[in-house]
Parts: structure tokens; sequence; C-alpha cells
């Protein structure tokens, strides 16, 4: 099972995913996010960390100028929440993940625009990620209630990231239920909603519960 710690801004929280050998680091790239980062922050917390954590762009909506910067800088893949132009995925490089937010008219639509895509654009996206209704508001979804959605076949042939509440008590049921490919962890490794960076206990007891 692999481990995405997601919304990092601190070089500190370079040395905490790499002491425990996570496998993605996630960099906000959003106005109204309160984990909203500049590039140049981004770089130098790219710097510290060790080559093999992947590095994860996250953007909404992004225009396919927009794309195409954060696509020139040291990100391994682009992880979009939003509105995916195709005009992105024609030009894109590098893999695409795209997020799809659990409510039922988004989902509905979001498969929907998914399954018309031409085989190279679909290509592209390498992952799908699942997220609760508000993307970045950690709370969790019904997973029960919706098992039988995310075992559609469009999601199971890409890799399968799991968001939206994730924390050390509940990862460990929601692996056993849904069988993600990676699990995405962001508020549930920070010490609460008012306060921006992950804590280092969090996230060790987080891996813990991933691979025990």
């Amino acid at each position: 099972m692999k481990i995405k710690i997601c919304g990092i801004t601190s070089v500190a929280e370079a040395d905490y995913l790499n002491d425990n050998k996570v496998d993605y680091a996630g960099f906000v790239f959003y106005e109204k996010s309160k984990r909203n980062i500049s590039l140049d922050k981004a770089r130098a917390i790219c710097k510290r960390l060790k080559p093999d954590i992947k590095k994860v762009a996250v953007m909404v909506s992004p225009t396919p100028e927009e794309f195409t910067e954060k696509e020139n800088e040291n990100f391994d893949m682009i992880q979009i929440h939003g509105k995916l132009d195709v005009n992105v995925l024609d030009k894109a490089r590098k893999d695409v993940w795209y997020a799809i937010n659990l409510s039922d008219d988004e989902f509905g639509e979001k498969i929907a625009y998914l399954e018309a895509l031409n085989d190279k654009q679909s290509d592209k996206i390498k992952g799908i990620v699942i997220d609760s209704k508000n993307f970045g508001s950690g709370e969790a979804f019904d997973w029960q209630k919706n098992k039988d959605k995310l075992s559609t076949k469009l999601i199971k042939d890409k890799a399968f990231i799991l968001a939206g509440g994730l924390n050390k008590e509940n990862v460990g049921e929601a692996i056993k239920l849904l069988k993600p490919d990676i699990v995405d962890v962001s508020s549930g490794v920070e010490l609460g909603k008012d306060k921006i960076g992950k804590d280092k206990r969090l996230i060790e007891q987080f891996v813990e519960a991933v691979r025990m």
C-alpha cells in the first residue's frame, strides 16, 4: 500500500516524509486553500525530499498555460480537481491524476466525461483520486454506501487513490473495505483545522496504521 501526504508546506515536513519512507508528497497550488504554496517554496521542499518520493502538484481547474508551468517544474505528476480541460490532456507530457469529489451529481458527470475521452487522452490519466464531497475538508464519505460505485472498471483500470478524512484510526478499515492502491492524507496528520502544517508523530502513526 502506497502513501501520499498532501499539503506539504515546509522543509521540516519533507524530513518527516523522508524518515517515514512515504511514496508521494503533494503540493497544493490553489489560492483558496490554507495549504496553498508558492513555487519557490515548493522547489526548496522538493530539493529536501529523497529522490524516491514522487512529487505531486495539486491544481484546481488549471488552464493549459498553468498546467504547463507546473509540468516544467520538478513534479512527477499533476493532480487535477475541478474541471479537466481536454486541451490540458492533449498537451500533457507527465502523468495526470484526476480527482472526483464524491457527490452524486459530480461523480456521474465526471465518470461520463472520462468515458468519452479518446484512448490517447484517457491513457494520460494514470490515477483517479476519490475524495469526499468538499475537497480538503477532512471529512470522510460513507465508504460502505459507495463501495460498489468505486468498483467500476474505469476506476479499477487506473491507480485508485483514496482521499477524504483519512486518519490513523480509520485508514485500516478503509483499506480493507475499498482496497485502494494509494491512500492520501492531509488534515488527518495535522493537529487541528485552524493549524497549518503536518505533525511528525501523527505522520508516524498514520504510516504505522497503513503498514501494520
